[in-house]
């Protein structure tokens, strides 16, 4: 397990926000961790050690069984950005699952994570063989209630696993399982894993699209390999904030607030970075365009939605903008030129 992973901080933010409700102050969370208040409003990426000592002050300050259940119902798909966005376009919980493994650096998850085939389905398990003992209950709690909220999404109906298996020194009582989960619960088990029925697994997701899910792997691809070519800190970040929503309309205002920032300061650091928002807005909107004009069959006003735009007119004059051409134009230019490429 490398420690030393650079990781988004919202795992961070969501333990911040469950302490605020149990009155632990950020204060006693932070300690030790190399993390202060300012650096997760400003939204820095984190590395995982730092997210460990988080996890470990909260579960000192407050010692409640159960406490990651509570933590993990507040996952949702959008809490992985792109990832969930990309997830949510499979074809099936199966193919999500192979999305997620893929590209486990956009992943929330702490722990290794496997999955076994069995005749009923699919063992999904963490292992806690790599975390300190007094952070394991809240970890493993964390992972499987979340994954309950995010397979429900994905679903598009309510998930109910074939069983839940813990095996955890200090678990919570039963009751509370059996009315999270509302499956079959083993306490004493070799594992920590949830059981993911056949049925589930190769059930059609509603959301499904193939087109859709491409694009988005490809640019989940590009977050793997990081934001090459921008180099300033704050740049960067705003980069994978419009990288990770890409699907959505993101202006300056949302993207500040994500940020822990006001917009007028978001816009005074960019300036002296030399990144204006807009530049790096169009920059990202302009390369997911050209990944779907040229990888999928989308037409226009389906691109256009992609985008965030409310209709193919908006994005094709702002895509005219960028790079000097109509989409339809484009796009054929692309055609012809992969064409002379195999003729040649």
């Amino acid at each position: 397990m490398n420690w030393r992973e650079r990781r988004d901080s919202t795992n961070v933010h969501y333990l911040l926000a469950i302490a605020r409700q149990l009155e632990v102050s950020p204060e006693q969370c932070l300690q030790a961790s190399g993390l202060r208040s300012a650096d997760m409003q400003a939204g820095e990426p984190i590395e995982l050690w730092q997210e460990l000592a988080v996890i470990r002050n909260l579960v000192a300050a407050c010692p409640k069984r159960g406490l990651g259940l509570l933590l993990g119902q507040q996952y949702h798909l959008t809490s992985l950005g792109l990832l969930g966005y990309t997830m949510l376009a499979s074809r099936s919980l199966a193919d999500a699952l192979q999305i997620s493994s893929q590209f486990r650096a956009l992943s929330l998850s702490i722990c290794p994570v496997s999955l076994q085939q069995v005749e009923e389905g699919v063992y999904l398990s963490l292992d806690q063989s790599v975390l300190p003992p007094d952070a394991c209950a809240l970890v493993i709690e964390r992972g499987l209630a979340a994954w309950l909220r995010v397979f429900s999404e994905l679903l598009q109906r309510p998930f109910v696993p074939l069983r839940v298996e813990f095996n955890l020194a200090q678990p919570a009582p039963l009751a509370e399982y059996l009315d999270y989960f509302g499956c079959t619960v083993e306490l004493q088990a070799e594992r920590n894993a949830m059981l993911i029925g056949e049925a589930d697994l190769h059930a059609p997701l509603p959301l499904a699209n193939t087109m859709t899910q491409a694009a988005c792997a490809s640019l989940c691809q590009q977050l793997c390999a990081g934001v090459e070519d921008v180099h300033t800190p704050l740049a960067r970040q705003v980069m994978q904030v419009l990288m990770s929503h890409a699907g959505g309309s993101k202006g300056a205002a949302k993207v500040a607030d994500m940020l822990g920032l006001s917009e007028r300061s978001l816009h005074r650091r960019l300036a002296e970075e030399g990144y204006p928002f807009g530049m790096l807005d169009a920059r990202v909107r302009s390369n997911l365009a050209e990944r779907l004009l040229r990888d999928t069959d989308l037409r226009l006003d389906g691109i256009a939605q992609q985008l965030g735009y409310a209709e193919a007119a908006s994005f094709s004059r702002a895509f005219k903008r960028w790079n000097g051409c109509s989409p339809k134009q484009w796009r054929n230019r692309q055609a012809l030129e992969t064409r002379v490429t195999l003729v040649v």
